[in-house]
């Protein structure tokens, strides 16, 4: 597809005078392996000078005006690729350093007790990663409801929140899905962006995840039910450790300044398709009853054969039939050159005429676009096929393809604290219960007899925050847990491009600087002697801060900084830092 992408915004200024404004906007479409951005715009009124950081487009005004809009507009290219995985992925496995960190929780991407257990419990003994991440994708996709009401709503719920009441927007159907993944030490990440739905029949702003596989990123479509493939309508525009970082942040510096930050308009309409979807997968469809009577139940077989050598994630859908039993969509995952059956059962009506014989069509057609069909004919006076006996044929007919799982044995491994530094050593303690013979419990490489408890001391220099697992096994048979490593590194507040060099005694000008930290901290302090004090809640990574200043209270042509802040542990900082102005036309008095 060839897509038109705008989106817009304004700002408006209720009162004050403005020295200097700044937006930030995250949420546009970006180029990817599959996404090409054929041409992009970046626009606004007053003109603004517009720079570009980690993905991020900075529009900046320097002038006073009421009235401030800002723009970007893009042409997007797409392509209908699916995520080709050729060899079994082993799992659990190494995870690669540089995706860790989405192994860990946030605020809104939780990970409690009961996503664990589930998780666990979901899983069981399966040791393929994709098969892993394809049952916890498809549990989701089809025991969270999508709730429409709260279409509207800003923010996320919890993913505990989502498991508990079984509902949910796209976004949090997603961060369930990546708690999940993530509770099993899977690296999963949110992505936003736009997508062409059914529910309005046009675009609009759409949240799905990607998890690390085989050193790829790949799709995972809860809401939709896609797995390792996404249709070309999905344009990305920017992924994230969890989902409800702003779309646009905003800094302004002025007299008396107060600001309106209008709402962001997106607009998306297609420019070009062109194409033929590529097919995977050969369907057939039998009736495995047939001239039953009214009020029937029918038990279809699908039987979906993959002659490809590489893996197939499949959503089914069953488009034509008199009633059905349950949903109408199913999915699957195919190995390679695997063929696999998928059942379902339909329901003939009660209130038919005795003297006509009906025939009905039964049809099934997958994402990819791949049909089948069969038909089978009803009547009075023909044997009627109970519900129960419409199960009873498919019970013989399903395969309990369940792996092999420690079952007779639980295991809880914890630390000894929640943070730690990076120099410092961590306690990790495992308690287990049930019939431990034979059964070795290991972390990493180091294994040992199982007992009631066991525990490792762990140097931590080697190590950054992640998600890390301790196995227990018998004879082929494990289980394992899960449990989060959050390191910190001891914090260093410092004065960064400081901008003003020069300034009269008799003049006022802006100084401006950024506050660094190469840790998060927390109730900042910043004393500039004459100048003013100021403080900040939290700073993450560092903030551009713009101050009006007079020559005349830049005593002896220096600024002291004097910061105090407090680590994520509560322990307390302090440290000074000087930088030197020049003042010009001093008086000699």
């Amino acid at each position: 597809l060839t897509l038109q992408v705008d989106i817009s915004s304004d700002i408006q200024k209720t009162a004050g005078s403005v020295h200097e404004l700044s937006a930030e906007l995250k949420f546009y479409p970006k180029e990817t392996t599959f996404q090409s951005i054929l041409s992009q715009d970046f626009l606004s009124t007053p003109e603004a000078e517009v720079s570009f950081s980690e993905n991020n487009v900075r529009y900046t005004w320097n002038a006073d005006a009421s009235f401030y809009s800002y723009s970007a507009s893009s042409t997007v290219q797409t392509e209908n690729h699916l995520f080709k995985i050729y060899e079994t992925i082993p799992y659990p496995s190494a995870i690669d350093e540089s995706v860790r960190v989405y192994t860990l929780e946030t605020e809104v991407i939780d990970i409690t007790p009961e996503i664990e257990a589930l998780a666990e419990e979901l899983v069981g003994g399966e040791d393929d990663l994709y098969k892993v991440i394809f049952i916890l994708a498809n549990w989701t996709q089809q025991n969270i409801a999508y709730n429409l009401s709260t279409l509207n709503v800003q923010a996320s719920q919890k993913s505990s929140y989502v498991l508990e009441h079984k509902e949910g927007v796209c976004d949090e159907l997603t961060n369930l899905f990546i708690s999940l993944a993530r509770s099993r030490g899977i690296p999963a990440r949110f992505v936003s962006g736009v997508v062409y739905s059914n529910i309005a029949y046009d675009f609009g702003a759409h949240g799905w995840a990607e998890v690390y596989i085989d050193g790829k990123w790949i799709p995972v479509d809860v809401t939709f039910g896609t797995f390792g493939w996404i249709d070309p309508s999905h344009v990305k525009f920017k992924d994230e450790l969890g989902s409800n970082d702003a779309s646009v942040s905003y800094e302004w510096a002025g007299r008396d300044l107060e600001i309106a930050v209008g709402d962001i308009d997106l607009i998306t309409d297609i420019l070009a398709m062109e194409g033929v979807s590529e097919t995977y997968v050969d369907i057939s469809v039998e009736a495995l009853e047939n001239e039953v009577g009214a009020g029937s139940y029918v038990p279809i077989q699908i039987r979906v054969s993959n002659d490809n050598p590489f893996y197939v994630p499949l959503q089914l859908y069953l488009t034509k039939a008199p009633g059905v039993v349950g949903s109408n969509t199913k999915s699957i995952l195919l190995e390679p050159d695997e063929e696999e059956s998928v059942f379902w059962i339909v329901h003939v009506p009660e209130d038919i005429d005795e003297n006509f014989l009906y025939s009905t069509i039964i049809e099934v057609q997958s994402m990819y676009g791949e049909s089948a069909s069969t038909d089978f004919s009803y009547a009075k006076g023909f044997p009627v096929v109970s519900l129960s006996d419409a199960e009873e044929t498919l019970s013989t007919l399903i395969v309990d393809e369940e792996k092999p799982y420690l079952h007779d044995v639980s295991l809880d491994c914890s630390l000894d604290k929640e943070l730690y530094y990076a120099d410092e050593y961590a306690q990790l303690a495992c308690s287990l219960e049930g019939d431990l013979t034979g059964v070795d419990v290991c972390f990493e490489e180091i294994c040992s007899s199982a007992s009631s408890t066991v525990s490792w001391d762990i140097e931590l220099t080697e190590y950054e925050s992640q998600r890390l697992m301790v196995r227990a096994e018998r004879d082929g048979e494990a289980r394992y847990s899960y449990f989060d490593l959050h390191i910190i590194q001891t914090p260093h507040l410092r004065i960064e491009n400081v901008i003003q060099e020069t300034i009269d005694f008799s003049e006022t000008a802006t100084l401006q600087f950024d506050l660094v930290t190469d840790s998060p901290i927390e109730d900042i302090t910043l004393h500039l002697g004459n100048l003013g004090s100021f403080t900040l809640s939290s700073l993450q990574a560092e903030k551009s801060i713009t101050i009006d200043i007079e020559g005349k209270d830049v005593f002896r042509e220096k600024i002291v900084f004097t910061m105090g802040y407090t680590d994520a542990l509560g322990n307390s900082y302090s440290s000074e830092q000087t930088e030197y102005i020049t003042v010009q036309n001093i008086p000699w008095y």
